[in-house]
């Protein structure tokens, strides 16, 4: 018995048991050899390279796209990838790493003046490199007046034109520039304190008249802020604007707007071609489906202009009423992280 069990063990001692395998690091495959196995995106025809391309943001395409090859870098430098520029303040912040929110502290304050500079640099060599075929810019967390001057005087044939969280803007200063934007044909202001009534901020509506001369060809207008509920005082200044001087007007978005039914009244008077029109979060405006504050737009009003006021709503295909829902809103997508420290941000710059 004793002598069965030496066996066993014996056995069990000589058995080998399987080791494991070492970790095999693949070596180092040059750009050539992985494009000889793969897809060589080099060899593309150029447009369908371009048009890859266009889907990058301005940072992504001179910052890393342009470095990855000598064709792509020829594409970045052709003045047709640079008819779209869309610049972001709050890219830049993440890619940085900056630790911690922002405060009012003097530190922070200089670190975004350094950052934001850094954003103006880069879209002027972006405006530069469009050689005057620029078309569609979208400006957010950044921008100065003299950012909008740079680029009316370098192209005049922009047609959009999108001004979002841009604290350094001012509403002198796209005045200044809307004689130079004769072919702009949409035009988005949103949270922009210095332009808009953002944050109890109040402000003459006079650039919303210039903007409307000097722009023939506008047919979409987005003029958003915070909706301030009824603790706002009504202003229908810049609906009496609009309806002075845009009388183009396809589509119209008005959000957290403080006008009354007067003001209404006006816009729907003033631009008859009105299709799309949005009075989301409207708080001065008692209107919903079953027609209870239409009246309140047609008191005063002739039997002729009651009549007209009628055909006008009746001729809008989409409709956003002051309660509908803002799920699809395109502004709410932003964090509540990066809402609060705009506001913080814009609290020291209107010090």
């Amino acid at each position: 018995m004793a002598e069965s069990s030496n066996k066993t063990w014996r056995h069990r001692r000589n058995v080998t048991r399987p080791r494991k395998a070492k970790k095999q690091t693949l070596p180092a495959i040059s750009e050539s050899e992985s494009l000889r196995g793969g897809r060589n995106w080099i060899d593309l025809p150029d447009d369908v390279t371009a048009s890859i391309l266009s889907q990058l943001s301005m940072f992504d395409i001179l910052e890393r796209a342009q470095k990855v090859c000598l064709t792509w870098r020829r594409i970045c430098k052709d003045p047709m990838t640079w008819r779209a520029i869309h610049m972001e303040f709050h890219i830049h912040l993440r890619q940085q790493k900056i630790e911690g929110n922002f405060t009012s502290g003097k530190r922070n304050k200089h670190l975004r003046k350094f950052h934001n500079f850094n954003v103006h640099k880069m879209c002027h060599h972006a405006i530069d490199l469009s050689c005057g075929n620029l078309v569609d810019i979208s400006i957010r967390n950044c921008g100065t007046d003299e950012l909008l001057e740079h680029m009316t005087d370098s192209s005049r044939g922009i047609r959009r034109l999108s001004i979002v969280f841009s604290a350094y803007i001012t509403m002198k200063g796209l005045s200044k520039v809307a004689s130079k934007l004769p072919m702009l044909e949409d035009l988005a202001i949103s949270y922009t304190p210095r332009i808009s009534k953002s944050f109890g901020v109040l402000h003459s509506c006079e650039y919303l008249e210039v903007i409307g001369r000097s722009c023939p060809l506008l047919k979409s207008l987005k003029l958003n802020m915070h909706p301030g509920g009824m603790f706002n005082s009504i202003d229908n200044d810049d609906a009496f604007a609009i309806a002075r001087t845009m009388h183009g007007l396809k589509n119209l978005q008005l959000f957290g707007n403080w006008m009354n039914h007067q003001g209404l009244h006006a816009i729907l008077v003033g631009c008859p071609h009105l299709e799309s029109l949005d009075l989301r979060q409207c708080t001065h405006l008692y209107l919903n489906s079953k027609g209870w504050g239409w009246r309140a737009i047609r008191e005063g009003c002739s039997s002729h202009l009651q009549d007209l006021t009628t055909r006008r709503f009746e001729q809008i295909t989409k409709l956003w009423l002051p309660d509908d829902s803002v799920h699809d809103y395109e502004h709410l997508a932003i964090d509540k992280i990066e809402n609060r420290q705009y506001e913080e941000y814009n609290k020291d710059i209107m010090i």
